[in-house]
């Protein structure tokens, strides 16, 4: 049973060598996070934030994989007066954390296109249970952005998963840029200095998250001329260079043995108009992932569908640096039932990967193994 006031288990998300702990309430509270006897608050330039319903705490990866516990404090407040605020008695949480090993095999459970659902890919989605090392969240979590409402999902899946216990990952999917909210993300997901790209180190793994932004041109009639992606997958791609500059201290630091690149879109396929644009653009990010980073595995969401697609595969149009996996699939049937799809991965201390498509209903659709 969650604990009172809280919407969800925290999550504990990894940017960079951070984590960020996001806790969703129902009301307005002041919130903390005990590492030992470090504290670290959720404060905007040293106020304690409670105008929000989404909580986040960031502190440093080493401190809490080295603890292995945290403990979130809150408090309700009753009215925040200018003088003399009031607030009800604190509450605690405490978890028991299990960072991702050093070495060893890795379990990944891949989530993307809920599209609000939330009991379908939890039931997925604890394929592992405890055995679970990290979760990825592959975009379109929400449905889409015209409702802050709507973001609760990401925390209420990651929750039903993960109960805070070990990390997550987010990327951005398309449908979350649509709504007068979408502006407004950010204060709701993970970013690295307000962006949506950036990379992380968990234990073994070290992982690259990309945002491909809207599938259409800038100048669809369907954004209404809301969006300006182009530019943004231009900083983007000097992003993706800069993270090969700093080779030594990312993708080729020491102790990395599993490499992962996570989108939401899988830019290494062209698809069907309107779909097929920025061919020049993503077909250098391939050639940047290949020549330099050559990742382990894509991961992909966007397609609605669960596919391994191999090197020079239907899937394949410019060039993959390794095997990616399209790896969620909703299904929306009010006569039935909905059901979910998605993404069990062992990466193998030899070097080979277990995939595993499974349904909420417990259903395997596919296990293979792949080098």
């Amino acid at each position: 049973m969650l604990p009172e006031y809280m919407l969800a288990y925290p999550t504990v998300f990894a940017v960079g060598k951070n984590y960020n702990i996001f806790v969703p309430f129902d009301t307005e509270v002041i919130m903390w996070v005990k590492v030992g006897d470090k504290v670290y608050y959720d404060d905007c330039n040293g106020i304690l934030r409670s105008n929000t319903n989404m909580h986040k705490v960031e502190l440093p990866m080493s401190v809490l994989d080295a603890a292995r516990e945290y403990t979130v404090v809150y408090k309700k407040m009753i009215e925040r007066k200018p003088y003399y605020p009031t607030s009800e008695d604190e509450r605690t949480l405490t978890v028991t954390f299990r960072p991702v090993p050093d070495s060893g095999d890795i379990n990944v459970y891949h989530v993307a296109d809920a599209h609000n659902l939330v009991a379908e890919p939890v039931a997925a989605g604890c394929f592992w249970g405890e055995d679970l090392d990290l979760l990825v969240l592959n975009g379109d979590i929400p449905n889409h952005s015209g409702d802050v409402k709507n973001f609760n999902a990401i925390c209420e899946i990651a929750s039903g998963i993960t109960k805070g216990q070990c990390p997550a990952v987010f990327a951005r999917g398309n449908h979350d840029d649509r709504g007068i909210h979408a502006e407004d993300m950010p204060n709701y997901i993970p970013t690295m200095n307000g962006r949506t790209y950036y990379t992380f180190r968990v234990g073994c793994v070290w992982g690259l998250l990309l945002d491909c932004g809207e599938d259409k041109d800038d100048s669809s009639v369907e954004y209404g001329g809301t969006i300006c992606f182009h530019q943004f997958r231009l900083r983007e791609t000097e992003f993706i260079k800069d993270v090969i500059a700093n080779a030594q201290n990312e993708y080729a630091a020491e102790g990395v043995t599993h490499k992962l690149v996570i989108s939401h879109i899988g830019f290494t396929y062209k698809d069907k108009y309107p779909f097929d644009i920025e061919e020049e653009l993503y077909r250098e990010w391939a050639k940047l992932m290949r020549d330099h980073i050559q990742p382990d595995l894509l991961l992909y969401g966007h397609h609605h569908k669960v596919e391994i697609s191999k090197i020079g595969s239907d899937f394949d149009t410019y060039g993959q640096p390794c095997t990616a996996i399209v790896g969620s699939k909703p299904i929306f049937d009010r006569e039935n039932g909905n059901g979910f799809v998605g993404c069990a991965l062992t990466l193998m201390e030899n070097g080979k990967k277990r995939v595993v498509f499974n349904d909420n209903k417990g259903e395997i659709l596919a296990d293979e193994i792949i080098d």
